[in-house]
Order: C-alpha cells, then sequence, then structure tokens
C-alpha cells in the first residue's frame, strides 16, 4: 500500500455543536450540519465537549463502500484509508484510469471516549466526531427555577 501525503486534508479540529452519543436523535439530526457552511468542515475549541475532524476528500474522490476507518486504542490513533479511481481523457483520445490507495492517521486526543467515534461521508468531506469525557470539575449542576405568579398590587 502506497502512502500519500500533501492531499488538502484539513486539520480543523472539534466542533462545539455535537452535544450527544451518536445513537441520540439530536445528534443524528446535527451530523449533517457538522461542517460549516463556508469551508465545508469543523472546527471548535478545546473546552468543546465534543470532539471533531475533517478529511477533504476533493482531490481523491473516495466511496463510501472504498473507506475503511480502524480505531487503535493503544496508540489512540484513528486510521482512514481507501481507494480512488479515477478516469480521464487527454486531448489526443487517450484514455487514463488512475487507481490510488491511501492512507491517513489522525491522533485522537486523551480526553476523547472511543467508543462515541461516529463517521460521515457528504460532499467529499469525511467527518468525524465523539464525546469528550467530562472532568469532575468541567461538570455543571443544573439548578431548578420556580416561575411563579404575584399579584398585582392595586
Amino acid at each position: 500500500m502506497m502512502k500519500i501525503t500533501g492531499f488538502p486534508f484539513s486539520n480543523d479540529f472539534e466542533q462545539s455543536f455535537y452535544r450527544n452519543h451518536r445513537r441520540h436523535p439530536y445528534f443524528v439530526s446535527k451530523f449533517a450540519n457538522a461542517a460549516n457552511s463556508k469551508t465545508r468542515c469543523c472546527s471548535t475549541s478545546q473546552k468543546s465537549s465534543n470532539w471533531c475532524s475533517c478529511l477533504d476528500l476533493s482531490s481523491i474522490p473516495t466511496k463510501a463502500e472504498e473507506l475503511q476507518v480502524k480505531v487503535d486504542e493503544k496508540s489512540r490513533t484513528l486510521t482512514v484509508s481507501g481507494k480512488s479511481e479515477t478516469e480521464s481523457t487527454r486531448r489526443d483520445g487517450v484514455k487514463i484510469f488512475s487507481t490510488h490507495v491511501w492512507t491517513k492517521e489522525i491522533r485522537i486526543p486523551d480526553d476523547v471516549e472511543l467508543k462515541t467515534i461516529a463517521s460521515k461521508l457528504h460532499d467529499n468531506k469525511l467527518t468525524f466526531v465523539a464525546e469528550r469525557v467530562q472532568k469532575e470539575e468541567d461538570k455543571h449542576q443544573e439548578i431548578p427555577i420556580e416561575i411563579v405568579d404575584t399579584p398585582a398590587l392595586d
């Protein structure tokens, strides 16, 4: 397998709007919006409760069935590989068929829950999202608010 480097893979990370696990309806409905409208890729801060990473596959269009994704728990590495097939015709009529086999490794931050990683391919953008493990000091407790109807003074 040939390892290809220098592609326009995006290094943008972390999108803040992923609140829940991939099986939760909110997560599923928001997955399509993982990419922002300008770059079609995600980016968030370290303080976000979720992690996001995107790969721009526009220069090596790869069908979903030709993608393989693996997570190595020990090294905390997400490995994406695929096969891209292209066809072009030169001006002199010669047809060129090319097959490209590629691999990309993404480091998963230590605070990401590996079992929550999910992926989606949309418009040649491969997006990964996962929940971050919340530290005890980062957890917030909601305080209920009581709404009362106070009679008007006449």
